[in-house]
């Protein structure tokens, strides 16, 4: 796949998912990409320095070696996959994995759809317990008159950053949100 188009799909769908907040959109287009870019990167450099230390870049392996449970769970209330602090544990919606089995005649994909819900919850341990919440990392004004001020932070971007975590740790050509949008369409 041509780089410089996987690149501009890659800040396209960042972008989408970013869309609708708010503080994001008040921001300046020069601001917006560089800080697209910015946590995008935060997100690839955490993958190659999980990848590094753990020798592997299957989420599932990575998240037992952290000490982490990777479970099943048949709950209604989970909607596809979950990090769950307090238990130490990524859990995944049995409910949710069956229904894409099901839709998805490929076990190779369907192994691999797997492994990028584990990954997103992955990043998610990583931002608490290692790398900082990314979304608050940054601040933004979004209201100011004279001495008072109002800032706020944009949620999105610790989506952004688990995107380009889960891309750059499988090797994906194109970024995993394309699946989310598939999934979006399936259920």
């Amino acid at each position: 796949m041509n780089k410089s188009f996987a690149k501009r799909n890659r800040l396209a769908l960042a972008y989408l998912s970013l869309a609708k907040d708010k503080m994001f959109q008040k921001l300046p287009e020069g601001k917006k990409l560089e800080l697209v870019q910015e946590v995008m990167g935060l997100g690839d450099e955490a993958a190659l320095m999980v990848k590094t230390e753990y020798q592997s870049s299957d989420p599932r392996k990575i998240a037992v070696k952290m000490g982490l449970r990777v479970l099943g769970e048949e709950k209604g209330g989970l909607a596809k996959s979950e990090y769950r602090r307090e238990k130490k544990a990524i859990v995944v919606s049995r409910k949710f994995h069956e229904k894409l089995l099901q839709r998805i005649q490929s076990k190779e994909l369907s192994d691999r759809l797997l492994k990028l819900l584990v990954a997103k919850e992955l990043f998610r341990h990583l931002e608490l317990e290692r790398l900082g919440e990314v979304d608050k990392k940054y601040r933004f004004i979004y209201w100011q008159w004279g001495p008072l001020k109002v800032d706020r932070t944009i949620p999105g971007l610790g989506q952004v950053a688990a995107q380009a975590f889960t891309q750059t740790l499988l090797g994906l050509e194109i970024t995993p949100q394309i699946f989310d949008y598939l999934i979006l369409t399936f259920f």
